[in-house]
């Protein structure tokens, strides 16, 4: 059941709600999918997306240019810090067809939403009782642009089964208080 905005609440701040609402539930129990309600502030704002672009083409550790997509990520970032009472950062992966990214580690809860495109997901899950025989758990999914997977902190991803070109947007949570 879909709930309704309420009234005067912007599509980004329904987004946000809903978003907050999964990592405030699921927090520390393991990875999460949500496909939150507003989703059309950041799939739809191909702003968002054209920043990406933008910023995959600068030179590492220049700022991205000033646009109406970086004011949303940065919006969004904001508007989830506020309701979850932690710090949260933005930036973006842009995965071109083809392309395969493994190792990576969450070093922060990690909330991964596609903004344009979609991407093959393995979460590597840590086994609550380590006991030397276990057999690793991978969780394997495809995101596409709307979804938006929590990562908790310390588990590894990798993405690929890129075939056309993915923008993700990354929100690293810090906790304050959370």
């Amino acid at each position: 059941m879909e709930s309704a905005p309420a009234a005067g609440n912007s599509p980004l701040e329904v987004f946000a709600r809903d978003l907050a609402l999964c990592l405030s539930v699921n927090r520390d129990r393991g990875p999460a999918l949500v496909w939150p309600d507003g989703v059309e502030a950041l799939v739809a704002e191909s702003s968002v997306a054209d920043l990406a672009q933008a910023a995959a083409e600068t030179a590492p550790g220049t700022p991205p240019p000033p646009s109406p997509g970086l004011a949303r990520a940065t919006e969004l970032s904001e508007e989830i810090g506020r309701l979850l009472n932690c710090e949260v950062h933005s930036s973006f992966i842009l995965l071109p067809a083809g392309a395969e990214r493994t190792g990576d580690r969450a070093t922060t809860d990690l909330v991964l939403l596609p903004v344009r495109g979609g991407c093959e997901c393995r979460v590597h899950l840590e086994p609550r009782n380590p006991e030397p025989t276990a057999a690793e758990q991978v969780l394997n999914l495809r995101l596409r642009a709307g979804e938006a997977l929590y990562v908790p902190a310390g588990l590894g991803y990798a993405l690929g089964g890129v075939h056309a070109p993915c923008v993700l947007l990354v929100l690293s949570l810090h906790d304050s208080a959370w």
